[in-house]
């Protein structure tokens, strides 16, 4: 039996960017974000084999995972093919408030941000439209929400969509406390065929309207939507009752 022979990856710093940026800094099997600790691995096997549709940038378990047969060889070349044409290619449209059925609209000249105005129904309904543009049917099956709240004291034009989308189903979800981050499967998956946009709500709750009772409650959401069980599309964030994302409070004293 040949042995195979190691070849350097050429501009390898250039290429682990290229493959971290590829995985969203994200190992694609187990979702560790310990990605300074991240191993090149070569799909084929080959170490000689540099060409980036060949390389997949993994935590060191799944790459010794691979290594014992763990997670099969056909496994880590479909996971590649997902990244390769569905990830660049779920593209996020838009996401607007749902204003006739809840107490939100958008704040003017800012991008992405919403206010409350009408006390009697504060749980914001989001609408968030997407296109698939891949040549395969695709399935939502995941929503992960981050919540930072803002401290108190602070006070992109969206693509048109060439038809009217009705949103197809409504989720509701728990507002995630201060810092969290929450991954919520989904129970009614939605089917996407290829080539087609489409349209979903997604509805924040608490057990009180207060959480989000302005002026006083603002918050920075980080939204990441999950196709097929295995990419992710996060979107820019969302602020609600604010114009900016800021973390401290600035003081200014009297010189």
């Amino acid at each position: 039996m040949l042995k195979k022979t190691r070849k350097k990856i050429p501009q390898k710093n250039k290429v682990r960017a290229e493959l971290q940026k590829e995985i969203s800094s994200s190992c694609p099997f187990c979702r560790s974000k310990d990605v300074g600790h991240f191993e090149i691995h070569h799909i084929d096997e080959d170490p000689s084999n540099n060409y980036i549709e060949n390389l997949l940038l993994i935590c060191p378990t799944c790459h010794s995972k691979i290594t014992k047969g763990d997670i099969p060889i056909k496994k880590v070349k479909e996971l590649k093919e997902n990244i390769k044409f569905k990830k660049e290619k779920v593209q996020f449209i838009s996401v607007r408030v749902d204003s006739d059925n809840c107490g939100w609209q958008p704040i003017e000249n800012v991008p992405n941000a919403f206010e409350a105005v009408n006390m009697k129904s504060l749980f914001p309904i989001f609408n968030f439209s997407f296109i698939n543009q891949t040549e395969q049917t695709v399935l939502l099956t995941n929503i992960i929400i981050k919540t930072k709240r803002l401290p108190i004291g602070m006070a992109c034009q969206d693509t048109p969509l060439p038809n009217i989308l009705r949103p197809s189903i409504k989720y509701k979800i728990k507002m995630p406390d201060d810092r969290e981050k929450v991954n919520t499967v989904l129970q009614e998956e939605i089917e996407v065929p290829q080539k087609r946009a489409f349209k979903f709500q997604v509805e924040l709750f608490d057990e009180s309207m207060e959480k989000f009772k302005p002026p006083f409650n603002k918050y920075v959401l980080f939204f990441e939507f999950g196709f097929n069980n295995d990419f992710y599309i996060k979107l820019p964030k969302i602020l609600l009752n604010s114009k900016k994302d800021y973390d401290k409070l600035v003081y200014y004293g009297l010189g």
